[in-house]
């Protein structure tokens, strides 16, 4: 099924990142080693930013030199200048290359800035420049919602070299988070063509999250086409994705493996993962499967090993065994949130079971300023100026109006600028002050009166937090996707805390989502049923975080309509496990040390 090679890695941790970051390493010490140049090709992204990080780190520990090191960056948008917050020189550069020891003159990026009547020949001299270096050695790749890698959009032609391209309206609404409105972001770029990547001697594809799980699949396991670009990568003799259990989560062998192979039906897990998949897909009841539903998705042998009632049975008990009457009282419980408004978000209404009877803390893992619209900053000092007027502070008037000019010129050089501009240091800090003052106000509706900010997620400091609260259970976000990576970032700073942790007195360690869907009852662990009035303090304690109810342009929910929606989403898949009570759950699954 799968017409290229697959390599799966799992969720927590940096297994994968070590090994990608270790094809490098090795390549290049085998080359130094011959005093020959290893001419690689780079791509941006958060994906690749961890491999980046992890080059760094390999580096400064003194087991690779890059000093004899080429590289050619795979496109940059077209009109941004370098130094741009969103330019992909500018993050190259803050990101990997300020870090390491290769020579300011073997980098290669392309120009955003090349006069149009410039550009054919600047391509060509982009590829000209590959050649004469000798080609490039390893590829890195991602992969774009909708196939493309580097800016070879779909029907990308499959022979095309560096060129300009017009960028695809998927592409150009991903980017709106980073541009924060979409008419900031650029519509054109340069890239590297298919061909150029498919001359690479080997090529690395990295996907991680969910979010790609289904382009992964299309590209993995459908034959090569122009629609999606990544696809041609099955032609490549030297080409594998490098994948997070989230990102191989659509294939075929991860899916339905009875598809392709014969399984161990004895197996619970194995029954377990196949009836999860037959409920979603027939979308019937329990109740109401048929031997002829098993029949006609390869399932026969199942109802041979276990008769179809008592499958039916043994299924429905263990979804009611998950489901929690009561919650742990009189502990200390200590809440891990990437974001203000995550906590909340992802589990509101266990949080408030929880305050009725434990010792809460929350812990806020980044400050989240820069998803905070401009708008609300000037609300906030427009309020400010307003308060010192209506206390005659003349002292605090003056101060304020130098303040609301300042940001109100900020804002509006920005909003006449062609691809927008960064924040400024006082425009950030009035972004984390907001974020700050919301998670007071929320924590004071639900009740909670220990919380605080970390102020940088690193692994020692989530140690630091758990040896300060000494909690008896742990909740953490368990999401792997995450445009922004936070969520990601932030779990494995938790796990690789925890695993460190003695096995004595070990609390128990609970995942939550927020961003993908909640965990099926097949994937969790426990189930909390909510009342309709703890469902509908959740609602109003999110909305507390009013800078994150509105919708950026290009995303396609506000909070309250995102926990509606998964709510009924939950609601309705319980059903088909027979579960026909309850008009809200919370799903949790347990972590298990390594």
């Amino acid at each position: 099924m799968e017409k290229i090679k697959v390599k799966i890695y799992p969720n927590e941790g940096n297994e994968l990142v070590e090994e990608v970051a270790q094809i490098f390493v090795s390549e290049i010490q085998a080359n130094n080693a011959k005093n020959r140049s290893t001419i690689l090709g780079l791509a941006t992204g958060n994906t690749q930013l961890d491999v980046y990080c992890e080059l760094i780190r390999l580096y400064k520990e003194g087991k690779v030199d890059f000093s004899n090191v080429i590289s050619f960056n795979l496109d940059e948008y077209y009109g941004l200048p370098p130094d741009h917050v969103n330019s992909y020189n500018r993050f190259m550069f803050c990101n990997f290359f300020s870090h390491i020891n290769i020579k300011k003159e073997n980098i290669h990026i392309p120009s955003g800035l090349i006069s149009p009547d410039k550009v054919k020949e600047f391509c060509e001299d982009y590829e000209a420049a590959i050649k004469a270096a000798g080609g490039i050695d390893i590829q890195l790749l991602g992969i774009g919602r909708d196939g493309h890698i580097g800016f070879n959009e779909p029907l990308s032609p499959e022979d095309s070299l560096t060129r300009f391209v017009e960028l695809n309206p998927i592409t150009i609404k991903d980017a709106v988070r980073e541009f924060k409105d979409i008419k900031l972001v650029p519509t054109k770029a340069i890239t590297m063509g298919v061909k150029t990547i498919m001359n690479a001697k080997r090529v690395i594809l990295v996907a991680t999250g969910d979010h790609k799980a289904e382009i992964v699949r299309e590209s993995v396991e459908i034959p090569p086409r122009s629609e999606v670009v990544a696809s041609f990568l099955q032609k490549h003799s030297n080409a594998v994705f490098y994948l997070d259990e989230a990102a191989a989560s659509q294939l075929t062998r991860i899916r339905k493996p009875w598809t392709l192979e014969s399984v161990d039906w004895k197996d619970c897990n194995v029954q377990a993962r196949a009836l999860d998949y037959l409920l979603r897909t027939t979308k019937k009841a329990i109740a109401d499967l048929t031997e002829e539903d098993f029949k006609a998705n390869s399932m026969e042998d199942l109802i041979k090993t276990i008769s179809l009632n008592e499958l039916k049975d043994k299924v429905i008990k263990e979804t009611s065994k998950k489901i929690v009457k009561e919650l742990p009282s009189k502990s200390s419980v200590l809440i891990f949130a990437p974001h203000t408004e995550d906590d909340a978000l992802g589990m509101g209404g266990t949080l408030q079971k929880l305050l009725e009877n434990n010792e809460v803390a929350c812990v806020y893992m980044t400050s989240g300023s820069s998803n905070v619209l401009d708008f609300e900053v000037e609300k906030f000092i427009m309020a400010k100026l307003s308060h010192s007027k209506h206390l005659n502070d003349k002292d605090g008037i003056e101060k304020d109006q130098k303040l609301v000019d300042e940001i109100l010129k900020h804002i509006k050089n920005r909003k006449e600028s062609q691809f927008g501009l960064p924040d400024t240091p006082k425009l950030t800090t009035i972004k984390t002050v907001i974020r700050e003052a919301e998670a007071a106000i929320a924590c004071n509706y639900f009740g909670i009166t220990q919380w605080e900010f970390m102020n940088g997620a690193t692994s020692e400091k989530v140690l630091n937090a758990i040896n300060k609260y000494k909690p008896k259970y742990i909740f953490a976000c368990g999401d792997m996707t995450d445009p922004n990576s936070a969520h990601r970032f932030c779990l494995n700073s938790i796990l690789k805390a925890y695993n460190q942790l003695s096995e004595k007195d070990l609390p128990e360690l609970w995942l939550y989502r927020i961003d993908s869907d909640e965990y099926t009852p097949y994937e969790a662990d426990m189930i909390v049923p909510l009342t309709e009035v703890e469902m509908e303090r959740k609602i109003v304690g999110t909305m507390h975080h009013q800078s994150q109810s509105y919708k950026l342009q290009g995303e396609a929910k506000g909070l309250g309509q995102r926990i509606v929606e998964r709510s009924k989403y939950l609601v309705d898949t319980l059903k088909l496990y027979g579960v026909n009570e309850g008009s809200a759950f919370e799903c949790f699954r347990r972590y298990k040390k390594k």
